[in-house]
């Protein structure tokens, strides 16, 4: 291998590491708060679907969709 190749590859492995670790550090600082977005995201859509089937009065989906808040509020009370 000539020097330029060398060099060419030590930064090539440079680069590929520190995206690793940027990667690595990104997903251990934004996980738990996605997480966090993504049940409250879920907790105002069944929110919504459960005052829609209010006003329809179908209360077996009520029901189904009470069950499925309180789910969500228990995993979201994890992050408090």
């Amino acid at each position: 291998m000539t020097e330029n190749e060398i060099e060419k590859l030590a930064k090539r492995i440079a680069k590929l590491v520190l995206e690793g670790l940027s990667e690595i550090q990104f997903e251990e600082l934004v996980s738990p708060e996605t997480e966090e977005q993504e049940l409250l995201a879920e907790l105002a859509t069944v929110m919504t679907q459960l005052d829609y089937n209010l006003q329809l009065e179908d209360y077996n989906k009520c029901e189904q969709l009470k069950r499925k808040i309180i789910k969500i509020e228990n995993k979201l009370n994890k992050f408090k």
